[in-house]
């Protein structure tokens, strides 16, 4: 007996021999069945859309560790670049600015590039808003120096000695700042002076280079309590 579509309709139960005999399912209109239907697509999308959702958390957890983990290594490479500037000037921290006659003054950034070699480490990549002090010869940067250590007084050129520091391995030099409106070198302890650090940049925490050129993430209340990390005096 031979096989018509006709005579196995409705039977689920056929050999794979007998339906490779029947040849390609058909519609009701006698052609070929070459596509998806409406619901198998909707299906479909709708597992993609709920994997898409479990999955794109994780991506975002996993990119902002690897901001954090870049700006750790651009921190700790500024920090070996501020020792060897001190070692070739008397033990002298880096300046936040020095005068020029022409310009505002010489940022930071500038001053540290023959110990660096490299523009885009005062970069961090979590920063949406670099800043550079205008009319200064400045880079965008996304850190900052503790001023009561690199511009004392609030005179530029004027920064301290190591031996001026009663524990360099627990006093801040370098921080993560804040704010595109905040267009400064660095900050210094005054009224508002946290909203210019980006305390919470990292995971609720920021990273931090001390002046014996370490570098460590921490959280804001671990630099002010028990000690104040941004003080050179205990």
């Amino acid at each position: 007996m031979s096989l018509t579509p006709e005579s196995v309709r409705g039977n689920d139960t056929l050999s794979g021999d007998a339906r490779r005999e029947l040849g390609p399912i058909r519609t009701r209109g006698g052609k070929p069945r070459t596509g998806f239907t409406l619901v198998e697509m909707l299906v479909v999308i709708a597992i993609i859309l709920v994997l898409a959702a479990m999955i794109f958390p994780v991506f975002e957890v996993v990119l902002a560790k690897a901001q954090s983990t870049s700006c750790l290594s651009n921190m700790r490479n500024l920090g070996m670049g501020m020792r060897l500037y001190s070692d070739d000037y008397d033990d002298r921290i880096v300046p936040a600015m020095l005068p020029h006659p022409m310009v505002a003054g010489i940022c930071w950034d500038i001053t540290i590039q023959p110990y660096i070699r490299n523009e885009k480490l005062v970069l961090c990549p979590g920063d949406e808003h670099p800043r550079q002090v205008h009319g200064a010869l400045c880079l965008p940067h996304g850190y900052g120096m503790n001023l009561d250590l690199a511009q004392v007084g609030g005179y530029m050129g004027s920064s301290l000695t190591m031996g001026m520091i009663e524990d360099p391995t627990r006093t801040i030099l370098l921080c993560e700042l804040n704010g595109e409106r905040f267009a400064t070198h660095g900050v210094r302890r005054a009224p508002g002076w946290q909203e210019r650090v980006a305390i919470y940049r990292h995971g609720g925490g920021a990273n931090y280079t001390f002046a014996d050129g370490h570098t460590r993430w921490l959280k804001p209340e671990a630099t002010m309590d028990p000690d104040c990390l941004w003080s050179p005096q205990r």
